[in-house]
């Protein structure tokens, strides 16, 4: 699983890595601090269609990856991993705003908000 990446970002490969901060090999965003890997990113930057929505895309992955893990606290040890994915997805957003979605594409995603039945921020019969 090759990581390889150049800081002069001559290839769309190192311009996504730079924009994801995914630059060190076993050091990288995902939870286990596991790199893309340069077949991956090719992949999207193929499936997407430039390396911009590629980034944006590299986002939502790393949400989707993040909201996984549950919020955890220990003594006054508090691990909020939701704030990650919060913000990856906000990233995402942002990447999409600016440079478009793929139009339905494989690695469009709907962000969907959870609400327990007990909430005031919600409405009656809205869902």
């Amino acid at each position: 699983m090759a990581v390889t990446y150049d800081d002069e970002l001559a290839t769309d490969r190192d311009r996504v890595r730079f924009n994801l901060h995914d630059t060190v090999s076993g050091s990288g965003p995902q939870p286990d601090s596991g790199n893309f890997t340069d077949n991956e990113i090719a992949g999207i930057i193929s499936l997407e269609g430039s390396w911009q929505k590629a980034v944006a895309s590299g986002f939502e992955v790393l949400a989707a990856a993040w909201r996984r893990y549950t919020d955890t606290q220990v003594g006054p040890r508090r691990e909020m991993y939701h704030l990650i994915a919060n913000g990856y997805a906000k990233d995402a957003e942002r990447w999409r705003d600016r440079y478009g979605d793929t139009g339905g594409g494989t690695f469009s995603s709907a962000w969907v908000t959870r609400v327990d039945a007990y909430s005031d921020d919600i409405s009656a019969g809205e869902t």
